[in-house]
């Protein structure tokens, strides 16, 4: 009997794996990540020594190169312990490669589920760390230990089980990405019993954003919602952006943390400028994420984390061959977004998703690089995949250029139609 619950048990694990690695990312960030690298080295060791098919794209061509630039700065600053980061980036890309031949609707759907799930249980872990805060071993393994510099009034900003208020509020803003797409496609089916209880977590989730004092969490949050109400509904968006922009002194009273905007300008552009410097040092393999620290700490006495912008940071720390293929996957996301946005697709609601969770990776890395830390970035991952899965059968550039010939077709064809009503009035008005 016990053999055979064991067996069920590891069954039910083998099934659910991925799923487990996510939820432990949010319960006990270690073992999670561990847990979801492992995957990745489990499966990249079978696209090496049994022939798993590799994809080649602008997102396996991105890890390779972090992967060059990791092993290269490992080489030239003759430091071993930057191996660990390319053990890390290996696990990614592993990662990587697993989901995008396996994701299926289902595991997309429980994906969402857990990190909704993982995101309240950022704010509850908040609240319960005010009251009644832990420390030691404990902390490290359940994210309640605050990682980053110095505190900065850690202890009055929500940070849950991330380490980090900054991490906090990414992996909220997907959250809330979430939950608010699953309340249109509800709202869409006529679901509005399950709305009831949908509203107060966006609610809670959109609270807890502000509880970190993220700036760029805030700001983000803002811009993902009217972006989504201008994909819905283009009057109604634009009319909420005049809104917004007549009471602009308002919202940014909203902002967290606005008495210190000030500092933390000065403080940005002086550690932008020394990124750049350490960029110019490190030029072609970079300093890696482990170096970061220290590199900066030579170059002016001052102990920084990372470059606080997720372009400058890849520069920065996978150099001049990490810092263009970023560049490149970047414009690559761009470009299917745009030829996305304007057609016409039969799963709408997945569409939606992408349209406002996949840019909170960017907007995020403005004001900082919350892809640092590896529990957001393994979340991240997942993400992106999801979204190559997704894009995959769609042909952008020959749909986008047969949009783009419709379109042209319409516009020569009402231009021709209001030609002739004009040349036939002009007729009826001689005789």
């Amino acid at each position: 009997m016990i053999k055979l619950k064991l067996e069920n048990l590891l069954a039910w694990i083998k099934a659910y794996h991925l799923e487990i690695g996510v939820g432990l990312c949010f319960l006990l960030p270690p073992v999670g990540i561990l847990w979801l690298v492992v995957i990745g080295w489990n499966h990249l060791n079978h696209v090496v020594y049994r022939r798993a098919p590799f994809t080649l794209n602008l997102t396996s061509f991105f890890f390779l190169c972090l992967l060059v630039s990791s092993a290269g700065a490992s080489i030239v600053q003759q430091n071993g312990t930057y191996l660990l980061i390319v053990a890390l980036i290996a696990g990614y890309l592993g990662l990587y490669l697993y989901i995008k031949e396996t994701l299926t609707l289902a595991l997309f759907q429980r994906y969402k589920r857990i990190v909704i799930a993982g995101g309240f249980y950022l704010f509850l872990s908040g609240l319960m760390l005010k009251e009644h805060p832990v420390n030691g071993l404990l902390a490290f393994l359940t994210g309640t230990q605050f990682i980053g510099g110095s505190a900065d009034n850690s202890e009055a900003r929500l940070f849950g089980s991330a380490y980090n208020p900054n991490f906090t509020a990414f992996l909220l803003l997907l959250t809330f990405a979430f939950v608010i797409t699953s309340m249109l496609g509800h709202m869409k089916n006529k679901e509005h019993q399950l709305l009831l209880y949908q509203i107060p977590l966006i609610l809670v989730i959109a609270a807890a954003i502000f509880q970190t004092g993220s700036r760029s969490g805030v700001a983000t949050m803002f811009i993902m919602t009217l972006f989504l109400v201008i994909k819905l509904n283009p009057k109604l968006g634009i009319t909420c952006l005049g809104m917004l922009f007549a009471v602009r002194d308002q919202l940014i009273a909203l902002i967290p943390r606005t008495e210190v905007i000030d500092h933390s300008a000065l403080a940005r552009k002086e550690i932008w400028l020394n990124s750049l410097s350490i960029w110019k040092d490190n030029t072609y393999f970079g300093t890696t994420p482990l170096g970061f620290y220290d590199s900066y700490l030579e170059l002016s006495g001052k102990g920084v984390p990372h470059a606080h912008n997720m372009f400058l940071a890849f520069f920065a720390e996978y150099g001049t061959i990490g810092g263009l293929a970023f560049l490149l996957l970047a414009a690559g996301i761009a470009f299917k977004f745009c030829c996305l946005y304007f057609m016409e697709s039969k799963r709408k609601q997945l569409l939606n998703l992408f349209m406002i969770s996949i840019p909170i990776i960017f907007l995020t890395g403005i004001l900082d690089h919350p892809l640092v830390s590896p529990q957001t970035a393994l979340i991240a991952v997942i993400l992106l995949a999801s979204w190559d899965r997704y894009t995959e059968p769609v042909h952008v550039l020959q749909k986008s250029v047969a949009y783009i010939k419709r379109a042209y077709l319409r516009i020569s064809l009402q231009t021709d139609n209001s030609h002739n009503v004009s040349k036939t009035q002009k007729n009826k008005s001689k005789y």
